[in-house]
């Protein structure tokens, strides 16, 4: 008999219940049946299958504010009500609907999905969940770690039937059936509900029992039964004694206990044992004592968007325990990009979101102790493409340098980029998707190549890469066969970058047969000075634009005695004037290194002409210029008493003046050693 203060309702009555108010107005009363009613965990979403006489049907309803809308039929569930399907259940966002169904040798689990406003899409477990078997009626765990159902406790007694558990280890494989306390499994069961904290555990169970009061309960119909989870730790032996929940039991059969989140509400299907419609099945609604609640849990919800369209993403989200990193749960968004899932008391998590070809965002997660349920909004956003800067320089010089870079698929060497376009000389930007691993060759003339690889199927936090590379030039090797008498290691070489304006001193490094070694820069050109205390000094020219090959330079220094002249064609003047170039400064400078080398010598620098203008004029204009040079040499720190300046004029060309070449070489300066 049914107690009076337990509501017997029509569907129709069930929504009004729910919204706290009559909804007769909006639906009419069914004449007929209510079965397999499911509620959601949040209680906003119901699905139940109608039985009239002219058929039947698997209707759905959601909550709107206090009111529910029309119910509509499921069509791919209707189509499958011959095949018996029930023990309806939601997961715990309700985007699937578990039950179990009939095949063709036996009653296997399967689940529906929701999307893009109606469920479809019928998936069915494979082995062991399901198996030679029946199985019936599933429930999985808010985590999707855990799911319970029923099996035939014997093949002589298919009506009577056992709770079974299996768990899902992290490469998706179901493991099972899992130990369950006998007691769970005392009599026979049916529909069992694991409530969304994964440690509260409805089921209906046919078994002798008593009230606490000591009255004998009947052992001919089902009773809804309850027990929770009190260890974590010892998943088997942490479970209490289940207890029935005389306030809900009647004289029927009572099955189907689903219950919200919060506790706030619990449903289930009574069933006469023979029904009719006189008196058919029927559902009614509940309220919870604390003391059979699901533990308090904190509802995660949050919105996945794509950064640069905002649209939803179809995503994934992991969830992991802080501190030991092992995964406690994975989900899914809804075609609206939305997730939800439920996070235990006391506990530190860090929540991963994911999609492939897209980047990778987490949050952390503190659920300190907490007396009612909590809910929390977290919204984030990936994108598929990283801004890629490239920034390439000269690794001497670290000047920037404009190479050719070119971007392949480093997996299937498929050339996606020929050649990137430089933003500005050695700075270059591009798009790359998320989800490859790319090869960028970078190559220049007269450098060395170089390539950098970039994974983007690694988790990628950040929307830009930059990367500094430094080419390395190619250098030849240039041996100088230098010929400068005894003492070969005194001998100082500086080598001049003509190309770059730089002049370093190279440290004295030898081959095997006892040469002076320089690596020079491909491409580039050079001055190479030789010098020696008490030799004449040697300046060469080398282009090192022609041949990569390595070569070989002879220098000959000869000992310095009196009278030994040096040439220098580079110290030039104003024309018509005695004004120094600023070009000829870096051979006057050449000539003041010699002179500190050697300051035991007094020179002669004499300067000459050709025989464009008077014998007259030359010779004057000569004199001016020996002594604006020796002038430039004195103010940067020769003893004056070092230099006699001469003139000579026109008087002493090396070549005849019979053409501008031929000129150009008379017009000249000497040194000659007089001392």
């Amino acid at each position: 008999m049914i107690r009076k203060r337990h509501l017997l309702y029509t569907f129709a009555a069930l929504l009004g219940t729910f919204a706290g108010q009559a909804q007769t107005d909006l639906f009419p009363t069914f004449d007929g049946m209510v079965n397999n009613a499911a509620l959601t965990h949040t209680g906003d979403k119901i699905v139940f299958i109608l039985e009239k006489d002219e058929g039947k049907a698997v209707f759905e309803s959601e909550k709107v504010g206090d009111t529910w809308t029309e119910p509509k039929t499921i069509p791919i569930l209707t189509k499958m009500l011959g095949n018996q399907i029930g023990g309806f259940s939601f997961n715990h966002d309700g985007n699937k609907l578990f039950f179990h169904a009939k095949t063709e040798s036996s009653f296997d689990i399967m689940y529906v999905t929701y999307e893009n406003g109606n469920w479809d899409n019928v998936t069915k477990f494979d082995e062991p969940v399901n198996s030679s078997e029946d199985e019936f009626s599933p429930s999985i765990s808010a985590d999707n770690n855990f799911i319970f159902f029923l099996r035939p406790k014997a093949k002589s007694e298919e009506t009577c039937k056992q709770l079974v558990m299996y768990s899902r280890e992290n490469d998706g494989r179901w493991i099972g059936p899992r130990a369950l306390p006998k007691v769970f499994n005392t009599g026979c069961q049916e529909t069992p509900f694991l409530c969304a904290d994964g440690r509260t555990l409805l089921f209906s169970s046919m078994r002798p029992d008593t009230t606490p009061q000591g009255k004998k309960l009947p052992d001919d119909v089902y009773n809804i039964y309850h027990t929770q989870l009190k260890s974590e730790v010892i998943f088997e032996n942490g479970w209490t004694l289940p207890k029935c929940i005389v306030e809900v039991s009647t004289d029927y059969n009572d099955l189907s206990p689903q219950m919200t989140t919060d506790g706030s509400v619990l449903i289930k299907n009574t069933s006469p044992k023979k029904p009719t419609k006189k008196n058919p099945n029927k559902t009614y609604q509940y309220s919870v004592n604390d003391g059979l609640k699901p533990y308090p849990t904190m509802r995660l919800v949050g919105t996945i968007k794509e950064q640069n369209t905002n649209e939803p993403l179809l995503a994934q989200v992991v969830v992991s325990d802080l501190i030991t990193s092992a995964v406690l749960g994975e989900y899914s968004t809804n075609d609206k990009g939305q997730y939800s899932i439920y996070l235990n008391e006391n506990g530190n998590y860090k929540i991963d979101y994911f999609k492939n070809g897209y980047s990778h965002s987490y949050h952390y997660e503190k659920t300190d102790y907490f007396t009612e349920n909590i809910k929390k909004q977290f919204d984030t956003t990936l994108f598929s493409t990283v801004e890629f800067d490239l920034n390439v320089f000269d690794k001497e010089m670290y000047n920037p340098l404009s190479p050719k870079v070119s971007v392949y698929d480093s997996a299937t060497i498929e050339l996606l980029v020929d050649s990137l376009i430089p933003t500005e000389i050695g700075k270059f930007k591009s798009k790359l998707n998320i989800g490859k691993t790319y090869k960028v060759h970078i190559s220049c003339n007269y450098y060395q190549p170089h390539d950098i690889y970039l994974n983007t199927i690694a988790d990628i936090f950040y929307n830009e890469f930059e990367e500094d590379v430094e080419l390395s030039p190619s250098k030849t090797t240039m041996i100088l066969d230098i010929d400068a008498g005894e003492g070969g290691d005194s001998v100082i070489v500086n080598v001049k970058n003509l190309s770059r304006n730089e002049t370093q001193s190279v440290v004295a490094k030898r081959d095997k047969d006892g040469n002076l070694i320089v690596e020079l820069r491909e491409g580039d050109s050079y001055e190479i000075d030789v010098a020696k205390k008490g030799y004449t000094y040697s300046s060469t020219k080398v282009d090192m634009s022609k041949s990569k090959k390595t070569q070989k330079l002879n220098i000959k220094l000869d000992l310095l005695t009196k009278d030994t002249k040096m040439t220098f064609n580079n110290i030039t003047f104003e024309v018509n004037s005695a004004e120094l170039n600023t070009a000829s400064f870096t051979e006057l400078n050449r000539i003041i290194e010699f002179l500190k080398l050697n300051d035991n010598v007094k020179i002669e620098l004499s300067a000459h002409t050709d025989d464009l203008g008077s014998d007259w004029y030359n010779m004057r204009l000569s004199e001016k210029r020996a002594q604006m040079a020796t002038k430039y040499l004195t103010d940067n720190g020769i003893n004056e008493d070092m230099i006699l300046a001469k003139g000579y004029g026109e008087t002493m060309p090396i070549l005849p003046n019979t053409s501008d070449e031929n000129r150009a070489q008379n017009r000249r300066v000497e040194i000659k050693i007089i001392e």
